[in-house]
């Protein structure tokens, strides 16, 4: 799945050296230059009106991506990496709402029809929410490990 939003991969000042000693790129030497380029980046890619989501690179996630991809780091990959991730997680926000749509479609009708429904259509609805929330656990055990 590509996603329509671009993802711009960030590190923390933590991660950065071992973000650069995964890389065969010239990265900035320090974490500070890397920051004041990427703000200059963001700051042009708004002037254009070209919107991107900050995505999170983690060194020891993104150590074991490359491994299991035979990959070596590189900026492409590091991009490659955070938009595979703002992907996934775009995907399980919309299985979530989709699900929601699924297991809660009286609260749909509610919503629309503004009708606060009886006693017995609340306790319903507490038993959907039960059952959902057991679902989202399941698939989120199951996504993430």
């Amino acid at each position: 799945m590509t996603s329509e939003m671009r993802a711009n991969p960030v590190y923390t000042a933590h991660d950065y050296p071992l973000i650069r000693n995964l890389s065969d790129d010239d990265m900035p030497a320090t974490w500070e230059e890397w920051r004041a380029a990427f703000e200059k980046l963001e700051a042009e890619n708004r002037r254009q009106h070209s919107i991107a989501c900050r995505v999170r690179v983690d060194a020891g996630k993104f150590k074991a991506w490359l491994e299991a991809n035979s990959l070596s780091g590189s900026e492409r990959t590091r991009q490659r990496y955070a938009q595979e991730r703002l992907d996934m997680k775009r995907a399980r926000q919309a299985e979530r709402r989709a699900m929601e749509r699924i297991v809660f479609p009286e609260r749909l009708r509610r919503v629309e029809s503004s009708s606060t429904g009886t006693k017995s259509e609340r306790s319903f609805g507490l038993i959907h929410a039960a059952i959902a929330g057991l679902a989202l656990a399941w698939l989120a055990h199951h996504w993430l490990g």
